[in-house]
Formats: C-alpha cells, sequence, structure tokens
C-alpha cells in the first residue's frame, strides 16, 4: 500500500494501547529488514530517516527505497525523519515524502525550542506533516535524573506556543548508543508519561527504546507511548552478523554474502521489538479501521 499518514497510525496506536517502531535506517538493508518484519509480524511500522544519512546518500534515495517497498507490502508503512537540526533538514524531508519530521531543538532554552518549532510547523501544517518537538535532557547513553525528565508545564507550553503534533520527552529513556556509548538500561517514569500524554493531547515518541525491558515497554504504551525511535539493538545485530562474515572470510568476499545475513539479523531483532511494542497482529486491524474512516 502507499505510505500511510502517521496522524492515522499513531491515532489507531493509541486508541489500542500499543507503540508502533520507527527504526532508523540509514541503508537499504535496514529499510528491507523493518519492511520484511512488519510482514512476518502483521504489524504496522515507520522508517526512521537521520539526517546523518547523507553523508552517503540522499533523503530522496532511501525514500523512494521505502516508498517502492510499501507499495508492495500488505502493511502500513511510514516514513518520519528522525533529529532534524534546521528547518532545511525538515524541508528537505518533506520533499522526499515523510509525513513527519522532528525539528530537535529540546538542548535550547524554552522559548528557542518553541520559536524554532514553530517554524517548522508552519510550512508543515498547510501539506498535513505532523511536526515533532523534544523537550527535557536526553543525553547520549546516559540515564537520566529527575531534573532531565521533560517537565509537564514547559511541555505543555511548548505544543501549544509550537503548534507541535508529537511531542518527544525525556521520560527516562536512555538515548542511544549511536556514538560508542555504552548504553545503561531504561528506567521509565511511567506516571510522568501518563502526565504529559493527558496535559498535551498529543502522541508521545519515546525515543532510545532499545534496552527497554518488555514489562517496561508495555507499561510505557498503556501510560501513552505511540511511537518508539528503535536504533542501537538493530544496528548491533546487523554489524555484529556483517563482521562475523567478514572476518571468516577472505577480503575479495562478494559483498551481498555479508549484507544478507545482516540483513537476516537485523529483522529478527526488529521482529521482537514488534511484540514488545505490541504492535504485532494490528496492521489488519488498522486497514479495517482505516477503510471505515473512508466510508
Amino acid at each position: 500500500m502507499p505510505i500511510v499518514s502517521l496522524d492515522r497510525l499513531l491515532q489507531h496506536a493509541s486508541d489500542n494501547k500499543y507503540a508502533v517502531g520507527a527504526f532508523v535506517s540509514m541503508n537499504i538493508e535496514i529499510i528491507q529488514a523493518a519492511i520484511r518484519a512488519a510482514e512476518k509480524k502483521n504489524s504496522p511500522v515507520v522508517i526512521r530517516i537521520h539526517p546523518d544519512s547523507r553523508q552517503i546518500t540522499s533523503f530522496d534515495t532511501l525514500t523512494a527505497v521505502a516508498k517502492q517497498l510499501a507499495s508492495r507490502s500488505s502493511v502500513p508503512v511510514g516514513l518520519s525523519l528522525d533529529h532534524g537540526n534546521t528547518l532545511a533538514d525538515t524541508v528537505d524531508a518533506i520533499r522526499a515524502g515523510c509525513t513527519s519530521v522532528m525539528l530537535d531543538a529540546a538542548e535550547e532554552p524554552l522559548e528557542e525550542n518553541i520559536r524554532r518549532v514553530r517554524q517548522v510547523v508552519e510550512v508543515a501544517k498547510p501539506l498535513g506533516i505532523l511536526v515533532e518537538a523534544a523537550v527535557g535532557h536526553m543525553e547520549h547513553g546516559a540515564v537520566q535524573g529527575d531534573d532531565d525528565l521533560a517537565n509537564v508545564e514547559e511541555a505543555v507550553k511548548l505544543v501549544r506556543e509550537s503548534g507541535a503534533t508529537i511531542l518527544a520527552p525525556a521520560i527516562g529513556n536512555v538515548h542511544g548508543s549511536a556514538h560508542g556509548e555504552t548504553k545503561a538500561t531504561s528506567n521509565l517514569a511511567i506516571e510522568r508519561i501518563r502526565e504529559l500524554r493527558e496535559a498535551t493531547g498529543v502522541p508521545i515518541c519515546m525515543h532510545g527504546g532499545s534496552g527497554t525491558p518488555r514489562a517496561q515497554m508495555r507499561a510505557a504504551t498503556q501510560a501513552g507511548v505511540a511511537l518508539v525511535i528503535l536504533f542501537s539493538d538493530i544496528i548491533t545485530a546487523y554489524n555484529t552478523e556483517l563482521k562475523r562474515v567478514l572476518d571468516s572470510n577472505r577480503i575479495g568476499i562478494a559483498i551481498i554474502d555479508a549484507l544478507v545475513p545482516a540483513q537476516h539479523a537485523a529483522q529478527a531483532v526488529i521482529e521482537e521489538k514488534m511484540d514488545d511494542l505490541g504492535s504485532a497482529g494490528q496492521a489488519s486491524a488498522f486497514s479495517e479501521w482505516a477503510r471505515t474512516l473512508a466510508h
């Protein structure tokens, strides 16, 4: 089916107390792994594009792959921008076909965060594109203390004054090991998630979903998390298998012989994450629900 707008995906997830996995995809193999896992698990899925991918390719290239694979898939596939740093990042992602974009200004003073997110909203809202804003302090690899967690009043102000339609707060999640950090274990502030969801009225996006115990993940989805960003666990499985094959063969090995098992390893982890998120089995329910809306 064609790429599905995230507003419907997140509404269905929120109404049914599960979360959609958004898998950060910097190459074709991870995109394929995510969509194939979604088909196997009958799960909605989001392909998450990061600006760092432009060091080797373009948003257009990666989204073209995702759109082509989605068109042949029976499950709903969304396209989203991860951690846009500038208005230009978000505009490029919208032009490439993303139906939601993130402007990450969480480390800026609140008023500057609001101003920068509002700039994106002014571009995106007329096009029906969702805009994700971040609040709180999420240092890579580190456990968040109480002072790091998203403040409910600040989150409400950010959403109300910027027009953001998705909120990515610091909620005890551990954000990534993308830069080589040793990642700590999450300790999610479930009650804070519930407060943020109820006070802001927008879906909650959890970053740093890798390594989150299933019981915590399920509690988070019950409290209001509807979108979870996942990277470290998937890319670790991919890289481990890639390295194993390359290390056990001569340097002239055909790279496809390493990429295929690496993709399979990533897919296996993604399937496990869909079980953790409660999204496995929800694709058919989403499609039926979407058909009722169309009538």
